[in-house]
């Protein structure tokens, strides 16, 4: 009897594995799980710092847990630095494989081969999750340069605690900031980067460039007005106006400034130390000296693959820009870093923040990717420092702008 049971179950066992082996020939299983995967470390430059690094610094986690063959380094690095470090480290044949930044710089990165197209791992499926406005924006000589990760431009945010109506006009700014500085709290402080104030040049009239890209910059009086205007700022005393993004940043998080100019980048942080329900969003005040609404950049923050990586480590890179520009990764960076999402399953209509942002983008005008328009910003940037300094008259410091672009960007054509 004993020998019969161990028979039948003898038996039993081996029809068992057989149903097993022949269960595994009808099911395909990957070659290669991404755990059995060859170990790869990719590296990822980036200016972010509080929320924004918070949450990358959380996906890196989610990530290297679902696949623990890659190693991913990250590396902050100060956003005035950060291209400059890019470029130089790019041209070496060195550089992270992904490097974070704003889409203005593709033009002069795709002209020196130092980013790589990223066509051949997306297809129109996974692209139709994404703003067209955003993808259309990555795109140079018909080639996807990058992917876009959120979308932004500045608008005016402000302390509620300080102020319980928003001014429509700069005139009207002016004299609220006025009336409302009191011993080392400001009613304003404007940052006069050109990134900054770009919207009040175009509202005033001014334009960067002909249908050819050349510079226009001093044709008509928009520039010279703006300048006008960026002056007045600077000599009210009751005004903080200075081309010093840290020191406004930090008045604006103590307390100590009812309105800034800035973007969608700095609320995770200024809801942090305001408090969450006391930061407001809206439109910056219409140019009391045009009648027309502030007009700033549009933008996208976007995600580069350096051209000096090889094939896997493109892969590998691409493979985790996916991840990080993901419905789930992407409501991370909505919900904790007020990041603009360029992926199209976030919802975002449930806050009132973020929409003062995509209100604001309605009168925006989408920055140029060209290679010229990285011949803009020095020129721009000392105009307003010569003008706010007393060193130039706004019609001399608008004209030496225009001079200025215009040889650089002869010497980038190799016509200078």
């Amino acid at each position: 009897m004993k020998k019969r049971l161990g028979t039948v179950v003898s038996l039993l066992l081996v029809v068992a594995l057989i149903s097993v082996v022949f269960a595994g020939c009808g099911t395909k299983e990957p070659a290669q799980k991404p755990e059995q995967a060859e170990p790869i470390t990719i590296t990822i430059w980036h200016a972010w710092s509080g929320s924004e690094l918070d949450v990358l610094k959380d996906a890196i986690s989610k990530y290297t847990e679902k696949y623990p063959n890659v190693t991913i380094n990250q590396l902050q690095v100060p956003f005035d630095q950060l291209k400059n470090k890019f470029q130089t480290a790019a041209a070496s044949g060195e550089g992270p494989d992904i490097l974070v930044g704003p889409a203005d710089w593709i033009g002069d990165f795709t002209k020196a081969n130092l980013i790589s197209p990223i066509d051949s791992y997306v297809d129109s499926d996974f692209l139709s999750h994404y703003v067209k406005g955003a993808i259309g924006q990555v795109r140079l000589n018909g080639k996807l340069m990058a992917m876009p990760e959120s979308t932004e431009c500045v608008a005016l945010v402000y302390n509620k605690n300080l102020i319980k109506e928003v001014p429509k006009t700069t005139d009207d700014m002016i004299k609220l900031a006025d009336s409302l500085h009191k011993g080392d709290t400001y009613g304003l402080v404007y940052n006069t980067g050109f990134y900054f104030t770009a919207g009040y040049f175009f509202a005033n009239g001014m334009k960067l460039f002909d249908d050819d890209y050349n510079p226009i910059v001093n044709q008509g009086d928009g520039g010279v007005k703006t300048l006008e205007f960026l002056k007045k700022l600077a000599d009210d005393p009751d005004i903080i106006a200075a081309n010093d993004y840290g020191k406004a940043d930090s008045m604006f998080k103590e307390g100590k400034a009812a309105m800034i100019i800035n973007g969608p980048w700095a609320l995770g942080d200024y809801v942090k130390a305001l408090g969450d329900g006391n930061v407001g969003v809206a439109p910056m005040p219409v140019s009391s000296v045009s009648g027309q609404p502030f007009a700033p950049f549009v933008n996208t923050k976007d995600f580069m693959i350096n051209a000096n990586s090889d094939d896997a480590h493109k892969k590998a890179a691409m493979d985790f820009v996916k991840f990080l520009t993901s419905k789930d990764m992407e409501q991370e960076f909505f919900e904790k870093a007020k990041h603009i999402p360029s992926n199209t399953d976030v919802d975002t209509s449930s806050d009132p923040i973020i929409n003062g942002f995509i209100t604001q983008m309605k009168t925006g005008v989408s920055m140029p990717i060209v290679p010229e328009m990285g011949a803009v910003w020095d020129p721009m940037q000392n105009a307003i420092d010569s003008v706010l300094a007393g060193k130039a008259t706004p019609q001399d410091a608008i004209n030496a702008a225009e001079e200025a672009i215009t040889k650089k960007i002869s010497s980038m054509k190799g016509s200078g």
